[in-house]
């Protein structure tokens, strides 16, 4: 071994040694969540550690993008892996930019630097797939949906799909290898498929028929407004013979014949019940029946990002009945906690289509109440504005509503012209506070659905830590 290699192995033990060590006193000191400082020092002390980490991976590099169901996606699809009995690492609790996945692959090596895995799941931030592609070598892209989210990053829906599309150029896709695993039913995903360098390399997911049962609620009294009503290819109007939610659905141009392209992992059919779903799913050239114990026809999506993913890897459908049965769920995503002996629920909200999805579910609970968190630090999106467009007319006038964080005041007047009286209202900005107060308020037949935006998130995980 030449001096540069050792040199390059030390430097690399010492970076991870010392990331470690950040990871650990930054949980010891309660000064936040570590998900991104040990991966920020880690780079510094060595920036080709994220691309000697990646390399140690045996099989496959899988990245996992899309403005909603990201971390759900990855965490299912992890669980789809281990149940196969490979190795697997991927950023869990959901840190998804460069620094974040470097600071989780860290963690899940040995001290000296050595990553044992046979996959890695890695979840990742829209606009740092450019940035972690050019570091480390990714054979397979999932892409969830695109939806209008954190403006002042990301602009408009066009721009988010070019950030990742420059990601994805970078990637063995672009030599014709790995795989593009795309929503089917997301026009505007359909599209980074129509590209030449990846017309064999192509696998979609989607839904067909979806169903809900008796007092399952289904939608709040004003209609959700389309993002997409032109047809990307040729701007003419998109006709859709079903709408799932949002854009999202089967969809066709009567101008230039685009449409939904053909599923290879489909819901045949979807039971929406209130804190689960039965799906009769297809598997390529197999069909199954699963029940998926995740709330809301927005995780319908999430189960089949990951089973696409599953299916492209040559897994088979056993992993996963059996990953569902034990999955656990992320932090914050549909997670149930009993705190103070009351039932809690918390779902991340960060832009209009995913909480209005939320709200329409948990608006027709009549044994719920809700805190709902709001931020705006810069993972949150500094622009507000989101809350105008997201249907909180789903919350019946009646429901006891507690808002926090920074833009708590913002949160009590979008809340107010969504017709809840202000006796209904209760404002605390300091989460902690608020949390006591609304458990206290809570009964123990009823459920408090916990509401936060990212970094509301985060606070709340080292609150309940």
């Amino acid at each position: 071994m030449t001096f540069w290699n050792r040199f390059a192995m030390l430097k690399t033990a010492f970076a991870v040694t010392t990331a470690k060590t950040v990871a650990n006193l930054t949980a010891f000191l309660k000064m936040g969540s570590g998900t991104s400082l040990p991966g920020k020092v880690a780079r510094k002390l060595d920036p080709d550690l994220l691309r000697n980490l990646g390399k140690q991976v045996k099989h496959q590099v899988i990245a996992v993008t899309g403005t909603n169901g990201k971390t759900t996606t990855c965490g299912l699809l992890a669980q789809f892996i281990r149940e196969a009995d490979y190795r697997v690492v991927h950023n869990q609790l959901g840190a998804n930019m460069v620094p974040g996945i470097t600071a989780a692959l860290v963690q899940q090596s040995t001290m000296t630097g050595h990553l044992k895995a046979d996959y890695a799941v890695l979840e990742v931030d829209e606009a740092s797939m450019k940035g972690l592609t050019s570091e480390i070598g990714v054979q397979r892209v999932v892409v969830s949906n695109l939806f209008r989210d954190q403006l002042d990053r990301y602009g408009e829906l066009d721009t988010t799909a070019k950030l990742i599309l420059s990601g994805i150029q970078q990637t063995e896709l672009a030599q014709g290898q790995g795989r593009l695993i795309l929503n089917g039913d997301d026009p505007l995903v359909t599209t980074l498929g129509q590209h030449d360098a990846f017309q064999n390399n192509l696998l979609y997911f989607g839904v067909e028929t979806v169903t809900y049962q008796h007092g399952t609620p289904v939608s709040g009294p004003v209609p959700f407004t389309r993002e997409v009503t032109q047809c990307p290819a040729c701007q003419g109007t998109l006709a859709y013979d079903t709408l799932i939610f949002g854009h999202l659905g089967n969809y066709h141009c009567q101008h230039c014949g685009f449409q939904r392209p053909t599923l290879t992992v489909a819901a045949e059919h979807v039971l929406v019940k209130p804190e689960a779903s039965d799906i009769r799913l297809r598997y390529g050239e197999e069909s199954l029946t699963l029940t998926l114990p995740l709330p809301g026809l927005f995780n319908v999506y999430n189960l089949l990002a990951a089973a696409a993913a599953a299916y492209d890897l040559g897994l088979p459908a056993s992993v996963l009945e059996s990953g569902l049965q034990h999955y656990q769920s992320v932090f914050g995503r549909a997670e149930k906690r009993v705190l103070q002996g009351k039932n809690t629920l918390t779902m991340l909200i960060k832009n209009p289509v995913g909480a209005s999805e939320v709200l329409k579910l948990v608006g027709g609970d009549p044994k719920g109440r809700l805190l709902i968190a709001l931020n705006d630090n810069y993972a949150d999106g500094r622009d507000v504005s989101w809350i105008w467009d997201a249907q909180f007319e789903a919350i019946p006038p009646h429901k006891q509503v507690m808002v926090s964080g920074v833009r708590a005041d913002d949160m009590a007047v979008r809340l107010k012209y969504a017709g809840i009286p202000a006796e209904n209202i209760q404002v605390q900005p300091e989460l902690k506070t608020a949390l006591d107060q609304a458990l206290a308020q809570t009964q123990s037949d009823e459920t408090l659905y916990l509401l936060p935006t990212y970094t509301a998130l985060l606070s709340l995980k080292q609150l309940l830590s």
